[in-house]
Formats: structure tokens, sequence, C-alpha cells
């Protein structure tokens, strides 16, 4: 039974053919490193292999990015708690007296260089897979779907010249690391697409919602609305 169905599956992927496009849209999340909104545009593409059908498997990419204005006692607050479980929010005084007793900060520049506004950067990458069924609708053209899958974010978050500014205020003695990790994550997702008969072209809207399985609990739910298209062979 088991090899009936893989050579089904084989015959269907080889008589129907794969698809590529692409799509743009609106991301919706949020930075590691400063707790801030990341919401941007994002764009990506994908390939499609229709499975038998209404099911389809979709291999898709996406990238996000975004910047945000923040100062470094903003920053630093984020960082001590996330890296030395030490928090500080609401407590400058005892912020102070850390970065002088733990990080050699003069007394001096401390005040002004805390409240000085910098630029934070925010990269996702989206990797991912999906199989989606589809609902027909007698014969429109027109097919509701969902779906679900998973795959990877790929995160990246830095402040280059308030982390430079920090090495200096320390001496050398200390270096902020640009926040990079890997977040595996399961999504669902739900749209709709417009295929025209006899003509290897669709159109697609869809919603996706992303949930990482990061074992640090720091990184929220993602959401991705998006329009694309797709070219069939």
């Amino acid at each position: 039974m088991k090899k009936i169905l893989i050579l089904l599956l084989v015959c269907g992927l080889a008589t129907a053919g794969m698809k590529v496009g692409g799509r743009i849209g609106y991301y919706s999340g949020g930075d590691p490193r400063t707790g801030q909104s990341a919401s941007s545009a994002v764009f990506g593409g994908q390939l499609t292999f229709p499975l038998l059908g209404l099911v389809d498997l979709e291999i898709s990419g996406s990238y996000a990015s975004s910047e945000s204005d923040i100062t470094m006692e903003q920053y630093l607050l984020s960082y001590i708690n996330d890296e030395y479980g030490q928090n500080y929010q609401g407590d400058t005084t005892g912020l102070y007296q850390y970065l002088e007793d733990e990080w050699g900060w003069s007394p001096d520049s401390i005040s002004t260089q805390l409240l000085h506004d910098y630029t934070a950067t925010f990269h996702d990458i989206d990797l991912g897979a999906t199989m989606k069924i589809k609902i027909p609708i007698g014969v429109l053209p027109l097919k509701p779907y969902i779906g679900a899958g998973g795959g990877v974010h790929l995160l990246f978050s830095d402040a280059d010249i308030l982390m430079q500014v920090v090495n200096e205020e320390t001496g050398g003695n200390l270096s902020i690391d640009a926040y990079d990790h890997v977040h595996p994550g399961i999504h669902g997702v739900i749209g709709v697409v417009f295929e025209p008969p006899m003509i290897p072209f669709s159109i697609f809207g869809e919603y996706k919602y992303t949930k990482p399985i990061a074992s640090d609990q720091d990184v929220d739910g993602i959401s991705m609305f998006y329009a694309g298209v797709n070219l069939g062979f």
C-alpha cells in the first residue's frame, strides 16, 4: 500500500508540473534584541509542486528588514536582562552602578551616553515548507485554501555604532554580540487563489502565522500578509 501511494505521488508531480513565483506583502513581528516593533515590507518567492489535484506542496522563502531608533539605555536594559538575568527596568541608579562596577564604565560619561539615540537594524529570513489544500467552489476558478507546515526564521539584530561605543567605554573589555539566532517554527496559512482555465498563471492572497518553538521564548508569533503570482510549466 505504501509503495502504491508513493508511486501515485510521483506520478502526480510528474504530470502536474512545477510552478514558480514571487510574493510581496506586510511583515508583523518584533525585534527580540530591542523589544520594539519590526513591522515592515516583506518579499520573497516560492516553488509549488501540485500533488494530485487540490493539494500543493510549497517551498518558500521571504525576507523582511526594518530599522528603529533606540537609546543606549533602552538597548542595554534589554541586553543585560537577556544575557545576564539582571532586570534594571525603572531602576536607573541600579543600571548606572552595574555599568560602573561590572563593565568598568566611566561614571562621568554614563549619564550622557545612555540617553543618545542610535539606530537598531533587524532582519528576518524565513524558509519553510507548506502543504496547502484547496477548497473548490463549483466551476469557479477562485479557490480558497488552508494549509500548515514548518520552517525556520533566521533572525539578526544589532546596532553597530552603539555596540562600538560600548566597546570603547569599557576599554575593550566587553563586546556586545549582535543577536543572531535560528528559530524553528510551525505555521498555518489561509488564503484564496485565482487560477484561470487553460492558462499556466495564478494569483493568490494569503495570511501566514508562524509560532516559533524557541526554547528561550524570546520570539513572539510572526504574522505575514501578502499577495503573489505563480507561473506553471
